[in-house]
Parts: C-alpha cells; structure tokens; sequence
C-alpha cells in the first residue's frame, strides 16, 4: 500500500451537507464538530505517517491517515470502542463533518482500519524507537497553546502509576505459569517427556497453587524451579524451542529467582523482575503504602491564568524514576527568550537537574523535598559562591579562616563569639578545642537555601498552582479506565495513553475556543450559542478535564 495525502476534499455533489436544512446546518456550525474541522483536523500531519506505508506508486493507496488519527482521537473523546467508533463516522453527520468525510460515497474507515493502523505504528516504534503517535500529539499541543494564547512562561509536572491489566501473581504462579507455558509450546511442537505431562492438566495447576498449604509453599516453588531448570537444560540448544518467546521468558525467570540453581530470597528479588508471563514489560513498585504492577507515565503541562495544555508525556515501566523524566522533559523544552517556571514535586529535583534547568533558562520550584529537611541556620551564613568565601555568620562576626575544598566550606569562628552568642543554639557550627568549626558542602548548602525559600510566602503562593496538574491523573482513571487498557506491553499501552491525552487536550481546546466570545459578538447571544455545545447523553463530552 503506497502513501498517499489526503487532500482537502471539494463539495461533491452528493456532499451529505447539501441534504440538510438551514436550521440543522446552523446547529451543525455551532457543535463541536466546527472546532475539530476547522482547528484540530488540519493540524494533523499526514506526512509523518508516511514512513508506514510503501514508497512504490504503483501499489494499493492508503485510505487517509488524518481520518483514522482524528477518528481515535474522537473516540476517546466519547469513550467508545473501534466498533461504535466507526458506526459514529457510518451514520453521524458531526463525525463526518468533522473529519472532513462528508463527501466520500464510503466512509474510508473500515472494520479492522483502527486496528491495522496501530500495529503499523506499533512495529514502527519496535523497529526504530520512534514513537509516531507521540510525536504528532506533542506537536499539536504547542498549536493548541499557540490558538489558546498560552503564554507558557509557567509548566508543571506529574507522574502517575499505570496498572497493567495482566492479573497480579505470586512468586509461585509467576514461576508456574511461565514453566506451564513453555511446556505446552513444546507440546504442540515436538514430543513432549512424559515427565512434564501433568502441568498439561488443569488439575495440576489447581493442587499447585491453590491446595498448597502455607509451610508447603517454599518446598513448591523449588520443586517447580527444579522443573524449569530441567526444560531450560534439555531444551537450550534445540533451536526451534530455544528461539520461542516462551523459552527466553523461562530463562528469565529462572535467572531472576535463582542463584546458581537455589532459589533467591524474597527481598533479593528485583522490582524489574517478570510480574506475569502475559505482560513481560510490567515492572513492580512500591509507592507509598501501595503496591503497583504496570507502568509509569509522566505529564508536563503549560498553563496560565485562564488555559491549560498538556505539552509533554511519556511513560516507561514503573521503576523508571521521576528524576530520569525531569532530565528528559527538560532536554525536550525550547529554549525561550524569558525563563521558564517549571514547578515540580521534590521528587523531580535534585542539585545537578537543577543545573542543567538553569543552563535552558528553566527554574526549577520543587514544592517540597524528598527527605525532608534538617533544621539548619546554615543558609543565613553570607557566603560569596563566587569566590568560594564565607565573609561572617548571621550575627555578623567573621571568620578566622575560611577554606573551600573538595566540594565542601569550612571556617573557624573565635570561640569568644561563639560563647556568647544568642544564637549559638541553633547555629550549625560544632565546637572544637580553640574554635568553633563551620562546615557544610556546596550540595547540602544549596538544599538549606532552598528550605528557607520554602517558608516565604512568595514561594507558598507559586508552589501551591502545582497542584492544579494532580488532577489529571484522577480523570484518566475516572473517565478514560486507564488501570483497565485492552492492550498490554509499554508500547502499546503508551499507544493508547496518548490518545487520551489528545482527547483532553481536544477538549481543552474546543471549551477554550467556544468560550472566548467573538468579534462584535453580544456576550448574551454568545453564552446562548455556547449552550447549543450538548450532546446526547451517550455522547456527551465533561470538559472538567
């Protein structure tokens, strides 16, 4: 199939907006559809989905991209499945006319299109490591916030944990079930060892798992490890077995819960570690008091006073630190003319993603510290950073010597000073002999600075506007079932993720449009056309996201 643009279509003369009358057009022009035909729609990039597709002009036309993209954005918007997705395009005139499709003879969208399209995107991500629907996303983000007015000088970030929708083992059943799977491959493919011919019944899966008693359960997971040691030594060097999926799953669980063929200790297995065979890429983690199995995701948000747009997005398995997704997000900004806020949980900063923040014009407000913070006048000493001198403490006396090695400031104080001083209890100088010593690295000196920034009102006031983005991991599990994807793997699930990213950028975008009033337009007449923005209950769209 080669590719092929889809151009801005002409009326035709049986275009299905011919058909309607005065008064349904009106209501067409004053739906949602009016925005997503006119704003959204000519924003997506066909020609970046060209790599897809053959390069030979002879071969079967694409049907359009732009079509199948804005479709799956659409879908996410309403909620729906592939199926009533395309039924929407089939029969509902907003669909068409906001996909531009109103003068095909055939919806160019078939049973298996949205399917196909993101197995191609998914083989070319596997292929490359370029995320195509990430990139398009992202990309129509920055025009969104450009239609919006979003002066973007103020971004915020967030994380949020994804479950994988393959079911939770056990260390028993993860072990069991990856052994299990490889004997039925080699079962369907060659002769079998009668040996192996019980985990082919149900019987013997339910007596493994279920009926075992608690002081029987590590004598099982040995007597199953023993087993899988057997298949990966009798079936290593027959490569039709050993090229299977199955087998380097079993040489990877082996490797992870054994050591030299005894079994591991519980705390020595890592959270990398396989979670289920069906989901390979699902990683563990424990955030806070809840255990997580699945995936992490990171958002970078643009807002100001009046909009907001999701600009950045990224997700990984869960291990994947907050720290790595700040360096990132920070090395895919722009440079700008002004600088920019970035406010962040503490678990974001860090000495050295600060540096490389402000090497970009970016200036990290972390709302609070990962660790807490010691109490320390330490940040009330008047220090020149620039000649690594420590000129006098906060009473105002001077130093006897002040040094700055290996990364760290030292200075001796009079004892006499510091004997008398009405703030010698909490002063962060340790008493010696003849003197008392004042010693802090550059690293933690900066961290106590930060602490006392922290207490200023000034600070409050900007670090409390993070928390409008800690919203968005709410509405992803309300209303897009993001713990429940049909899909599986970080690749597809990023897939997915993305598309309902775009979706509340898209309403976003429709609710910022509809709601700015028009040129010479009455704000009464305005707020009554506003209204008209409603759909059916099945369809209705909650831009409280």
């Amino acid at each position: 199939m080669s590719f092929q643009l889809n151009n801005a279509q002409q009326m035709a003369i049986n275009d299905s907006l011919l058909s309607l009358t005065e008064r349904e057009r009106k209501y067409l022009k004053d739906s949602w559809a009016e925005t997503f035909s006119k704003e959204i729609f000519p924003l997506i990039k066909e020609e970046r989905f060209s790599v897809l597709y053959s390069v030979n002009p002879v071969s079967r036309p694409n049907n359009p991209v732009n079509v199948y993209f804005g479709l799956l954005i659409l879908r996410e918007v309403f909620g729906q499945s592939d199926e009533e997705a395309l039924y929407s395009l089939l029969f509902d005139i907003r669909y068409q006319y906001a996909l531009h499709t109103t003068s095909f003879q055939e919806q160019p969208v078939s049973k298996n299109s949205l399917t196909n399209f993101r197995v191609a995107v998914y083989q070319y991500n596997q292929e490359h490591g370029v995320d195509l629907i990430q990139e398009e996303i992202e990309e129509e983000a920055k025009s969104f916030s450009k239609l919006l007015k979003i002066d973007g000088h103020t971004i915020r970030m967030d994380s949020l944990m994804i479950s994988s929708s393959c079911r939770k083992l056990s260390r028993l059943e993860i072990i069991y079930s990856t052994v299990a799977r490889l004997i039925r491959v080699i079962d369907k493919n060659t002769t079998l060892p009668e040996y192996f011919k019980p985990y082919l019944e149900e019987s013997h899966y339910n007596d493994t798992i279920y009926r075992v008693r608690d002081k029987d359960l590590n004598s099982k997971i040995k007597k199953v490890l023993k087993d899988g040691l057997k298949l990966y030594h009798l079936y290593r060097k027959n490569k039709e077995v050993s090229k299977t999926e199955e087998f380097e799953l079993l040489a990877r669980m082996l490797t992870e819960q054994t050591r030299k063929g005894r079994i591991k200790p519980s705390l020595k297995i890592a959270p990398d570690s396989l979670q289920n065979p069906t989901d390979p890429e699902a990683t563990y983690r424990k955030k806070g008091k809840k255990k997580h199995v699945g995936y992490t995701a990171n958002l970078v948000e643009k807002f100001d006073d009046k909009h907001r747009m999701i600009t950045q997005y990224d997700l990984r398995e869960n291990t994947y630190s907050d720290q790595k997704f700040a360096e990132e997000a920070i090395e895919k900004l722009p440079l700008e003319k002004e600088e920019i806020t970035a406010l962040v949980d503490g678990a974001y900063y860090s000495e050295e993603i600060d540096q490389k923040a402000k090497a970009k014009g970016i200036k990290m407000v972390p709302t609070n510290l990962v660790g807490g913070g010691k109490d320390s006048n330490a940040a009330q000493f008047e220090i020149d950073e620039k000649e690594h001198w420590i000129r006098k403490c906060p009473f105002g006396h001077k130093p006897i010597n002040s040094k700055f090695k290996e990364g760290s400031y030292r200075a001796h104080f009079a004892q006499k000073h510091g004997n008398h001083c009405p703030f010698r209890k909490d002063c962060a100088v340790v008493e010696q002999k003849r003197s008392y010593l004042f010693k802090v690295s550059e690293k933690s000196l900066h961290r106590y600075q930060l602490i006392a920034k922290m207490g200023t009102s000034q600070y409050q006031e900007l670090a409390r506007k993070r928390a409008g983005i800690e919203g968005i991991p709410s509405v992803l599990r309300r209303r897009y079932g993001i713990d429940h994807l049909p899909v599986r793997g970080v690749v597809r699930v990023k897939v997915y993720f993305g598309f309902k990213i775009s979706a509340i950028n898209c309403k976003r975008l429709i609710k910022g449009l509809m709601n700015r009033p028009k040129e010479g337009l009455p704000v009464l007449l305005f707020n009554h056309l506003f209204s008209l923005f409603s759909f059916q209950r099945t369809y209705q769209v909650k831009f409280a996201a």
